[in-house]
């Protein structure tokens, strides 16, 4: 088992996190994270509260339960980063839980925390590598999908 694997297991069943950031209200259904017969046993979507410093976007979670984790998650992962960002109109991203925070959305210090993500026009991106998670060439990955967000969703200006 892998740094991952554990991550994601620490409550006991596997437990995905899956964020979006975009400018849909709307949440994405149960059976959307049906991809391939694979399915979640358990969907809990949350909406988060507003970014203390003026919101970037609508910013919702999922908790994606699996009580048997005997699967290939990468290209189900893959799929559901790719839906979650459709229907959000904006970011989707895979967090380890306790590691959302709006100040260190896609920064350095939470990259390796960020085990997957998804930004418009591109193809989703999921890892089940602890050294890639901890390489210099993730930071840089992470650091692109906070280019886009700062350009999607850019902070309101202050007077």
């Amino acid at each position: 088992m892998n740094d991952i694997e554990e991550a994601i297991r620490w409550s006991g069943p596997a437990v995905v996190v899956l964020f979006t950031l975009g400018t849909s209200e709307s949440f994405l259904e149960e059976n959307d994270f049906e991809v391939a017969g694979m399915k979640p046993d358990d969907v809990e979507p949350f909406r988060l509260g507003a970014d203390p410093e003026g919101q970037r976007g609508v910013v919702q979670s999922y908790d994606l339960t699996f009580e048997d984790d005997d699967h290939d998650f990468v290209p189900y992962l893959r799929e559901c980063l790719r839906r979650a960002s459709a229907e959000a109109a904006g970011i989707a991203w895979l967090a380890f839980e306790g590691s959302f925070h709006y100040e260190h959305l896609f920064t350095d210090d939470v990259a390796d925390k960020i085990y997957g993500y998804c930004v418009p026009g591109a193809a989703p991106v999921a890892i089940w590598d602890d050294a890639i998670l901890k390489s210099d060439r993730w930071k840089c990955e992470i650091g692109e999908v906070r280019s886009v967000m700062e350009r999607d969703f850019p902070m309101p200006q202050r007077d």
